[in-house]
């Protein structure tokens, strides 16, 4: 059936932005990992309430509060932009999460649990094979990161300097490749335990059939 097929395909898409998107929610705002990371990178030496200035921005991401004058102008202007972007990939969670529900229910009430195991297996796979292209740029983190944010950014307010910006000593090129980093790990260890569990199911089905 053609609308089963056109379904699949944008279950399978919707579930690769689902499972990249989510991983980064999970890490973008999480203080524990800031924390953990202050203490790895000795930022705490630098700048001792580290922690109340990123909740701070935090929270700025978040809409419940403004940046304080810890960041100066040109640093506010970039993390406008900066929020923009983080809600936007947080748009994209919920749309895709709200697809794939709906998607799953239909499957479910029309009974194509095949359609449903094929494409979190396939989505899962496809996951990891962009994923492990992303974790090619951690070979070369410094290049990525500034093509990323050329093709991102239609300013140069990201390009901040250590000696007047606090932004830049809060949140160094190592905090930055150290999420990345995480971020993939998450993703691919997501991905893997899915296609595990379909892999499970498919050979409980078929032994359930042949039994």
């Amino acid at each position: 059936m053609l609308l089963n097929k056109l379904l699949k395909i944008v279950l399978i898409i919707s579930l690769v932005l689902l499972i990249i998107t989510l991983n980064f929610k999970l890490l973008a705002l999480n203080q524990n990992f800031y924390q953990e990371e202050f203490n790895k990178l000795n930022i705490y030496d630098k700048i001792p309430d580290a922690d109340k200035n990123a909740l701070n921005l935090i929270n700025y991401i978040k809409d419940r509060e403004q940046l304080n004058n810890f960041f100066n102008e040109k640093e506010k202007l970039h993390m406008k932009d900066v929020k923009n972007l983080i809600q936007k990939i947080f748009l994209l969670f919920y749309t895709s999460l709200i697809l794939t529900i709906l998607l799953l229910i239909y499957f479910i009430y029309t009974k194509n649990y095949k359609i449903i195991l094929n494409s979190i297996f396939l989505s899962s796979l496809s996951t990891i094979i962009i994923t492990l292209i992303l974790f090619l740029s951690l070979l070369n983190f410094n290049i990525a990161f500034t093509k990323f944010h050329l093709i991102i950014f239609s300013n140069n307010l990201w390009q901040l300097n250590s000696e007047t910006d606090n932004l830049i000593n809060l949140f160094p090129l190592e905090f930055f490749y150290d999420i990345t980093k995480q971020i993939i790990i998450n993703i691919l260890i997501s991905s893997f335990i899915l296609i595990i569990l379909t892999l499970i199911i498919k050979i409980k089905i078929k032994q359930k059939i042949f039994k």
